[in-house]
């Protein structure tokens, strides 16, 4: 401004030395005219020399005039020029000098806190990004894992499917057994009946023994009617021999029935030796299978646990990235209020530059007639381009780093929103392992009530096995004794043939002899009504010798007959005895049926067998 107002000075006294100089020139012309005067030829001569050297002159101030007018013009503009510069950078330096200060300082420390704020979100970013990656590989394990548990729990349900069908088979071969143990049960109600209709058969042969003793008894009594009781005893002995025969058919067909029931009950020993391996062997599945669970159980922590740690990772990146969409949106209204500054600070400058534009023209408008040195207002426009060209330079510096800035902030936005899709991707699979982890628990839950109740009908089925194996083996020591006395009675029963044979022979004899007898009381009354005188003493030693005779015949046939009488006797005990025996197996029978398994009523149709065979036994006898 001092050098504009010198320049200014200098302009105005050049001006007011030039109206001096004009001033002289109009002198020397008034003396030129006052010595003109005298001769008219001078005169003329000397006002055409005037003439030329006024038109010299003024040839010359014009050109003079037209230089100065293109010197002022360039001048002025140069002065329009340097001032409205001069003005234009003074105030554009003061200004600019003061806000780019205030500007600077703020910026500067936005620009420091967003570089910290980036290189902090960077490394969170870096953090995440390894957080993420292991989160990734976790969640990898994690579907290998579930891939491996899913094969495990496949090959689980193939075993549940296997032992299904084998359950499935142990059914149907329950099912046939029951049917059959049905069969024999209805086999054993025709052999009750059959039982009832010996029994009474027996209590008949019973009476028809006492009957018979009482016939004995009254033999010697009723000798007249000999004939006839022995015409009705053969005929009994011809039924009882039928009876035997049918109860030796019987017998028969007993012992028949007797091997297919022990073919059955072997059949029925291997199926049991067969089920006690498959029971091994579902043993060992179970075994293995609770190792399975066990390790299922382990995968099932170790799931637990690595997902609760992945569950307080998501929630540590859930904070973080909330604190970082916070600090993100914090940054943002940051970054809005500098646009707003920087566009008011631009309208400013607008605004100002329009003053100055303003300010200069009226100032050239006024400043149109000065002078003006070039040398001093070309350095000072020089100083101030370069300042301000320093200026334009930070601003676009300026905006060069809010670009930068803006664009980390976008990089930023996106990869957020890459985490938070990320994130929500994660939470998805977790809920989704959750899910399956929640129907792992409900099926190893199912196996483990599966398994519990296999191990439960396992124990209650070593339980079953171990009683009939103990019921088995009485049976087996009753079996054998059994077989004894069956082997007693058997031998019984051939001595009682025997014996029945004997007496079967004596009583044939015994009627040959009362047939001679009657023979011979016949010759012998034959005799009497012929010579009755002659022959008294003859007759007499024939009738003493016939008695006596006849004594020694009836004598055995008295013995055969106590016999036959203690052999009825012996037979009523044991008939007793086999009825008490028959109502003890009759109440293991009933205890038996009460525990309703396989083998017990294998068992109990043992005992029925037995029972039968002492029946028939004690009926033969």
């Amino acid at each position: 401004m001092a050098n504009g107002k010198k320049s200014i000075r200098k302009s105005k006294g050049r001006k007011q030395q030039n109206p001096s100089s004009e001033i002289q020139e109009p002198a020397k012309d008034s003396t030129f005219r006052e010595s003109s005067t005298e001769d008219p030829n001078q005169k003329v001569q000397s006002l055409q020399s005037l003439n030329a050297l006024l038109v010299k002159q003024a040839y010359e101030n014009r050109h003079q005039i037209e230089y100065l007018v293109q010197a002022n013009e360039t001048l002025g503009a140069e002065l329009t020029q340097s001032m409205s510069s001069e003005l234009q950078n003074g105030l554009l330096w003061v200004y600019m000098a003061s806000q780019m200060k205030e500007m600077g300082g703020a910026l500067d420390s936005r620009v420091n806190e967003l570089i910290c704020t980036i290189e902090s979100e960077r490394e969170r970013l870096s953090l995440a990004c390894k957080e993420r990656d292991l989160a990734r590989n976790d969640f990898e394990l994690q579907v290998n894992e579930c891939s491996l548990m899913k094969d495990k729990i496949m090959a689980m349900e193939e075993k549940e499917r296997k032992l299904g069908e084998e359950i499935g088979k142990l059914k149907v071969e329950c099912d046939r057994f029951l049917g059959e143990i049905e069969e024999l049960e209805k086999v054993k109600s025709l052999m009750a009946e059959e039982k009832d209709l010996m029994e009474k058969n027996i209590e008949d042969l019973v009476q028809e023994v006492e009957t018979f003793r009482r016939k004995i008894e009254t033999f010697e009594k009723e000798k007249e009617v000999n004939e006839m009781e022995r015409n009705k005893q053969r005929m009994k002995i011809g039924e009882l021999e039928k009876e035997t025969r049918e109860l030796s058919e019987v017998v028969l067909n007993l012992r028949k029935e007797e091997g297919i029931l022990r073919a059955k009950a072997l059949e029925l020993e291997k199926n049991c030796r067969e089920a006690m391996d498959r029971e091994a062997e579902q043993a060992k599945e179970i075994g293995s299978l609770l190792e399975e669970k066990r390790a299922i159980e382990m995968c099932l922590d170790r799931l637990k646990e690595e997902k609760d740690s992945a569950s307080k990772s998501l929630e540590l990146a859930t904070a973080e990235s909330e604190d970082r969409q916070r600090r993100i949106e914090k940054l943002l209204e940051e970054q809005d209020a500098a646009r707003t500054e920087l566009e008011t600070n631009r309208k400013e400058l607008k605004d100002l530059q329009n003053k100055v534009v303003d300010f200069l023209e009226e100032f050239l408008g006024e400043v149109v007639s000065g002078e003006n040195e070039n040398s001093e207002p070309q350095e000072d426009m020089s100083d101030l381009w370069i300042v301000v060209n320093r200026l334009f330079e930070a601003c676009w510096a300026h905006n060069k780093k809010n670009e930068e800035l803006l664009s980390e902030v976008s990089n930023i936005r996106v990869s957020f929103d890459q985490l938070t899709l990320e994130k929500d991707n994660t939470l998805k699979v977790l809920d989704e392992e959750k899910m399956n982890g929640v129907n792992l628990k409900l099926k190893v839950s199912e196996m483990e009530k599966l398994l519990e109740e296999t191990t439960k009908e396992l124990a209650h089925q070593k339980t079953e096995w171990q009683d009939l194996m103990k019921e088995k083996k009485d049976i087996e020591s009753r079996c054998g004794s059994m077989a004894e006395d069956i082997d007693r009675l058997q031998k019984e029963l051939l001595e009682a043939k025997s014996s029945f044979n004997d007496l079967r022979a004596k009583m044939e004899s015994t009627s040959m002899s009362y047939r001679q007898l009657l023979t011979l009381l016949k010759n012998t009354a034959s005799l009497l009504c012929d010579s009755k005188d002659e022959k008294n003493g003859k007759e007499k030693e024939e009738a003493a010798i016939s008695q006596k005779k006849l004594e020694d015949e009836i004598e055995p046939i008295a013995t055969n007959l106590e016999a036959i009488k203690q052999a009825f006797k012996n037979k009523e005990t044991v008939a007793q005895d086999l009825n008490l025996k028959v109502a003890v197996m009759e109440k293991t029978i009933v205890e038996v049926e009460k525990k309703k398994s396989y083998w017990t009523l294998v068992s109990s149709a043992t005992t029925i067998l037995a029972a039968v065979t002492f029946a028939y036994a004690a009926k033969r006898r």
